[in-house]
């Protein structure tokens, strides 16, 4: 593990070297244009940073192409799932885990977190397809609002080693269970991160552009840190726990971003976060803009209520500390992103090739390249995704604008000490 974080890292340092020799002729004449530290700071945002990063990531996502297997565990275990009126969602959620094909016994604890709509009577209903044994439908209410207190509320119940949470949004495919539980079973982490596809991707453009964030970007992101035993998040759509890691650490605080802070938690105190891929859920994501927008927004606050509860330099391994940091430099790419490529593609519409020209061209090559290496990583898994080629050129083209804007925004409120809504 070691060996391939340091070539990884030498890769990128290589490529970081050969980019800063271009870099420094391309600032020095931007520089007779507008002040050195907006230059700089612009050029490190869109070109350096990003670029050591996606190529120490590429790298090591190459190192570690190969889908690790584990053995068939047949340990029972708990599945949260908590819902707050979800009556539209969550009967085909109940179902896709009570027919998972797992070789042990699933309870399902379905927490309705203060509806006021039919989620009840929707649960209710799904007993019939629970077996009683194998398979076992349980209700609990929490009259409390907010995701942290019904987690909390369902952990007192778990008397199983490990637990996983799902989405009442999000549908498991047939063998999700069974591949994270091998994972967490046989590696003892306290955490492992399921493999998130689109349910809706066909709604409209903005859940079409979503389903490559998911297939492309955010699952580079989770192997890179999974290969190191540092998965920043194991999101609460789709992920599994140790359930003494969990309790060690206090469960979920009440925070918009509870399964980051949870995450970082875990990690600070030394338990393994890992990844795995062959976990596959479908999830329900935002169908206009405003809710793209407004869910990043949260995410982004999020982030920084887990940087601000355990801090780079506090976690329990060197590459959780680096990853941290990492994290941390995002704020960077997001006001570099906005305040300097986003006008600089607005200067050359304009015919004023100062941020934006044969080198920006070269950096959308470089990324295709690296898409497609995630993208053929994700088709041997064999199972089925939504394409796209209008999806794929908007995610291309808006989504980051839609991203960074959104994260900007989330980074103000999280200053300000605003609070939102939990889902």
């Amino acid at each position: 593990m070691k060996t391939k974080f340091v070539l990884s890292y030498i890769f990128g340092l290589l490529w970081l070297a050969v980019s800063l020799w271009f870099a420094i002729f391309w600032a020095g004449e931007l520089t007779t244009v507008w002040p050195a530290w907006y230059v700089w700071g612009v050029i490190g945002g869109i070109a350096l940073l990003p670029g050591f990063l996606m190529s120490s990531m590429f790298f090591s996502n190459l190192l570690h192409r190969k889908v690790r297997q584990y053995p068939d565990t047949a340990e029972s275990v708990t599945v949260i799932m908590c819902a707050h009126n979800e009556e539209e969602q969550i009967a085909g959620a109940i179902r896709a885990v009570l027919n998972q094909r797992y070789r042990g016994c699933i309870r399902l604890l379905v927490v309705d977190n203060a509806s006021t709509d039919g989620t009840r009577g929707e649960i209710l209903l799904q007993k019939a397809y629970a077996d009683g044994c194998r398979r076992r439908l349980e209700y609990l209410y929490c009259g409390k609002k907010g995701k942290a207190h019904a987690l909390n509320c369902a952990l007192k119940r778990v008397c199983t080693k490990h637990f996983i949470t799902v989405d009442a949004d999000t549908y498991l495919e047939k063998q999700a269970v069974q591949k994270i539980m091998n994972h967490i079973c046989a590696c003892q982490s306290g955490c492992v991160a399921g493999n998130l596809f689109v349910k809706n991707p066909r709604a409209s453009l903005a859940a079409a552009m979503q389903n490559y964030d998911y297939l492309l970007s955010i699952a580079a992101v989770k192997r890179f840190q999974g290969s190191y035993r540092s998965t920043l998040v194991a999101q609460g759509a789709f992920s599994a726990y140790d359930t003494a890691a969990v309790r060690q650490v206090g469960g979920w605080k009440d925070v918009l971003g509870e399964d980051i802070v949870l995450t970082y938690q875990l990690l600070e105190k030394g338990f393994g976060s890992e990844y795995q891929a062959a976990a596959v859920g479908y999830t329900t994501v935002p169908e206009t803009i405003s809710g793209l927008y407004n869910q990043r927004k949260r995410w982004a606050v999020g982030m920084l209520e887990g940087l601000s509860t355990v801090r780079p330099w506090q976690q329990g391994s060197i590459y959780s500390r680096h990853f941290s940091l990492v994290n941390l430099s995002v704020i960077w790419l997001d006001l570099a992103f906005l305040f300097g490529f986003v006008p600089g593609l607005l200067l050359a519409a304009l015919g004023y090739f100062y941020l934006a020209g044969c080198l920006t061209l070269t950096t959308l090559a470089v990324c295709l390249v690296f898409f497609l290496s995630t993208y053929l990583y994700q088709k041997q898994l064999h199972i089925p995704f939504y394409n796209s080629v209008w999806g794929f050129v908007w995610f291309l083209a808006v989504f980051q604008m839609i991203q960074s804007t959104a994260a900007i925004h989330g980074y103000l409120l999280r200053l300000l000490h605003r609070k939102g809504e939990w889902k």
